[in-house]
């Protein structure tokens, strides 16, 4: 199955209003009736999206402690920009890292996620892996936790990477269970055992791609968190809305628990910290204030926002991806229109066409996102 940063086919499919559904799926109006059903707080003051400053300063090795201050709010996979001739355009990063850091996405408010599948990692090499590593956590400057995706089908890779990770600085790494291969539990436990013992500072975050043919079950995560740097948890669950709750229930008291199925803001109610958006990466306000009015008790604002933009957004993400392979091609036209670096796509991904590209725009303008040329 094609790699994504979250299963959007899945999602799209649940929220739909078929009335044979069953166990396994959530139709969208039984999901906001029972995201409403779990609002009860008072409303209390929104605070700004942008900031400054940092948050939280950044801690010198990672901790289960800290990932639950650091690995917190609005998660973006940072899109790795090409030139016209697809060699890397590392300035083009550095000015959309910027962009970020200076429109709110600094340390205790998001993350960052570099070289991860929204980053095409499957089409980067080793030393591009490591050059949009390195570039990402050195423009970032300590104003953000960068997180460095290190999955790959060779261990040893993951590996080096991981340890390239720590000795750049970023704060943790990405990893899933092994795949092409369907891993047996001890296969998991040891590759990231392996990958814990091979390290010293660096935080590491548990991705649970299930779309891969291997769902991490609660025991075996349940050894992984015993891992003490393991930090954080990227959630998703292919059962139905009760098995991905269990998981956030089960280990937010622990590690930082991210959402990774669209479900922020029950996640947030559950004692999640964090979501994945790539609407963040082009509209970075609106993912922190919906994350904002849901940890300031403002349930049932945050879930209208959500419900009413990141709808749109990622039905047209559903679109596109039936048509290329990738995360990336609508997120970088997505860039462009907003007078950001964008860039094509190398096979087996394209760019978008003018007709898509035009159907993007009125989208974006729709829910209202600035400067949309």
């Amino acid at each position: 199955m094609r790699h994504v940063e979250f299963p959007v086919e899945s999602v799209l499919s649940n929220f739909d209003d078929p009335p044979d559904h069953g166990s396994e799926g959530l139709g969208r109006r039984a999901f906001l009736s029972a995201s409403a059903a779990l609002v009860a707080a008072p409303a209390m003051g929104l605070t700004t999206a942008r900031a400054a400053a940092r948050a939280v300063e950044l801690p010198a090795a990672a901790t289960q402690a800290s990932g639950q201050e650091v690995v917190v709010g609005p998660q973006i996979p940072v899109i790795t920009n090409l030139k016209d001739d697809l060699a890397l355009d590392l300035d083009g990063i550095r000015v959309n890292v910027d962009y970020l850091v200076d429109h709110g996405m600094v340390t205790g408010k998001g993350v960052l996620l570099a070289a991860g599948a929204g980053g095409d990692f499957d089409i980067l090499t080793l030393d591009e892996r490591k050059q949009v590593a390195r570039t990402i956590v050195e423009t970032a400057d300590g104003r953000v936790p960068v997180i460095v995706g290190v999955q790959d089908s060779n261990p040893d890779v993951s590996i080096e990477l991981a340890k390239y990770s720590e000795s750049i600085g970023a704060y943790g790494v990405q990893m899933s269970p092994p795949y092409y291969h369907v891993p047996s539990d001890d296969d998991v436990l040891r590759l990231y055992r392996r990958l814990h013992d091979a390290t010293a500072r660096v935080g590491i975050m548990v991705y649970n791609t299930w779309w891969h043919s291997y769902n991490i079950p609660f025991d075996v995560m349940d050894q992984l968190v015993d891992l003490e740097r393991v930090v954080a948890i990227k959630w998703s669950h292919p059962g139905s809305p009760f098995n991905y709750a269990q998981g956030v229930k089960r280990y937010a008291g622990r590690v930082a628990v991210v959402d990774n199925a669209f479900m922020c803001v029950m996640t947030q109610l559950l004692g999640g910290h964090g979501f994945i958006t790539h609407l963040a990466t082009v509209w970075p306000e609106h993912e922190l204030k919906i994350w904002d009015l849901a940890t300031t008790g403002r349930h049932q604002e945050a879930m209208d926002l959500h419900s009413t933009d990141n709808y749109a957004w990622v039905a047209m993400r559903g679109k596109i991806g039936g048509r290329t392979s990738g995360e990336s091609p609508i997120v970088k036209a997505a860039q462009e229109l907003t007078g950001r670096p964008g860039g094509p796509s190398r096979q087996p991904s394209r760019s978008l066409t003018s007709e898509e590209r035009d159907e993007l725009r009125g989208i974006l303008r729709t829910i209202g996102v600035p400067n949309i040329a």
